[in-house]
């Protein structure tokens, strides 16, 4: 017997498959899209709320990843909270919160196809920054890597922040040796240390990944001509010869924002973005201590005048266009 559709906020919507999962039925309205693995928006009756489910091949350690996860996440508004964690036979059904929002590919898409709209500089350093605090927290916690961020993974939502979505490849760095192949590599936003099919990885991956995205938000363009992680996959005569341009060079708004405000972001690109993970930070600490410099420096600057355009804007242009 077919599954009957669900009326969720007066839209009618189809069922497409049923899950029963921990003693809750979630009924699948769609399937997202989650790095190759089966993904999907579910309905929850019992609290009527929309869910993402997410359901990962069964690993070494892998519930005791996500339960990890679970714990750590608590209170970061900037990394979705893990719902439920459930095993059954070859798979682990994970449910998260469902984001109402923009996915961050389709509004640098529009941005850059259509050259309007921009988030402005400042606000593209204080959206980035909130996941950079959140990802520290797994970082100092239990060394846990993400090591799959990049725009498709990241939603802007209306209350003008950036959520990070999905969990990517997130592993320990004492189970990095026995990660599977293609684990965390996602073209230019990958670490060269990660698409050089490094073993062991730390934070830094996780640093320049940001950094990739930081810098498209400011420049729409990917850092080292366009290869961004890649670039550590060059020959070496290439790679030497290769210059991260600084965002302040290039960006739309070079002229707008003040000199002192692109000081702190250069410099905090400039060592996030280093091919050689020992180039970049130490530390998580120190990290995290660049993105507040940064965000400091824009505080103090923009108190004495506005902000330029804001990304609620930009989420008001996009609402016009899909409605």
């Amino acid at each position: 017997m077919p599954n009957r559709p669900i009326r969720y906020r007066g839209v009618e919507l189809p069922v497409i498959e049923r899950f029963r999962i921990g003693g809750r039925t979630y009924l699948a309205v769609a399937k997202i899209g989650s790095s190759g693995r089966r993904a999907f928006r579910v309905f929850d009756p019992s609290a009527k709320q929309m869910r993402a489910l997410h359901i990962l091949p069964t690993s070494s350690g892998g519930v005791d990843r996500v339960r990890t996860l679970q714990r750590l996440t608590r209170g970061d508004n900037e990394i979705l909270q893990i719902l439920e964690c459930h095993r059954d036979g070859d798979s682990v059904y994970v449910v998260l919160p469902w984001v109402d929002g923009f996915n961050l590919r389709s509004v640098l898409n529009g941005i850059r196809d259509r050259n309007r709209h921009r988030i402005a500089a400042p606000e593209a350093v204080r959206l980035v920054r909130g996941v950079a605090h959140a990802l520290r927290h797994l970082h100092r916690q239990k060394q846990i890597v993400h090591g799959d961020i990049k725009p498709a993974n990241l939603i802007l939502t209306k209350r003008t922040s950036l959520v990070l979505i999905d969990y990517g490849n997130a592993w320990t760095v004492e189970r990095t040796t026995r990660r599977e192949e293609g684990d965390g590599t996602s073209g230019v936003y990958s670490s060269p240390e990660l698409l050089g099919g490094q073993l062991r990885v730390d934070f830094r991956a996780d640093c320049f990944s940001l950094g990739v995205v930081l810098y498209e938000m400011l420049t729409s363009q990917i850092p080292y001509d366009g290869h961004g992680g890649k670039v550590g996959m060059l020959p070496d005569s290439v790679q030497s010869g290769s210059r991260l341009v600084p965002p302040s060079e290039i960006s739309p708004e070079r002229d707008q924002i003040p000199r002192r405000i692109w000081k702190t972001v250069d410099d905090l690109l400039n060592r996030s973005l280093a091919i050689k993970p020992d180039d970049r930070f130490e530390t998580s600490s120190q990290w995290l201590e660049s993105w507040n410099a940064a965000m400091a420096e824009i505080r103090q600057t923009t108190r004495h005048g506005p902000t330029p355009t804001l990304v609620s804007r930009v989420t008001d242009w996009i609402q016009r266009r899909m409605t």
